[in-house]
């Protein structure tokens, strides 16, 4: 389409510099409909083999995909429940993003289902169902630090030494 728009474009001005006996109207006109709609068509063309070897809206879609996902997490934040907020703020405390849970997620379901916490497993990767890996998507552990007044977190008191403090995901045997 490029050779052809070229070519109705050349033989027109060859036409106009007079190289040519004087040309009909229609065939100007002719010449010059021929030459728009292949340059079109040779730029939709180029445009479309651009788009094919650099994806731009990939990446546009991409970014309007996360800034959708920090707003709706942003948004949520006020209706958390107490449990989902003493789980971010022992993440944000302990500078956490991932974290093994049991394959439900334990209490953390809800915000597993929020999409604010992700299985971080790879695919082919073995898990043990009550050692999953969970994780915190970057773009929204950025909403949760800005929001971190938001999350309170106070480190129970150890009643002996050897205490290990229990992960607030982790629901008990004893509850299940």
């Amino acid at each position: 389409m490029t050779a052809v728009g070229a070519a109705c474009g050349l033989f027109l001005l060859i036409a106009h510099w007079g190289w040519l006996p004087p040309l009909d109207p229609w065939m100007i006109q002719l010449a010059a409909i021929a030459s728009l709609i292949c340059c079109f068509l040779a730029l939709a063309s180029i445009v479309s083999a651009t788009l094919r070897f650099f994806p731009i809206q990939t990446r546009i879609l991409h970014s309007i995909n996360r800034y959708r996902a920090k707003r709706a997490v942003r948004d949520y934040i006020p209706h958390m429940t107490d449990r989902e907020k003493q789980i971010i703020g022992y993440l944000l405390a302990k500078n956490q993003k991932m974290f093994s849970a049991e394959s439900d997620g334990g209490y953390a379901v809800l915000l597993l289902s929020r999409g604010i916490i992700i299985v971080a497993a790879r695919p082919g990767q073995h898990v043990s169902m009550s050692d999953v890996p969970m994780a915190i998507p970057d773009h929204v552990w950025d909403v949760l630090v800005k929001h971190k007044d938001q999350f309170p977190y106070k480190a129970p008191t150890p009643r002996r030494r050897d205490d290990v403090e229990p992960h607030p995901w982790r629901v008990p045997w004893m509850a299940r």
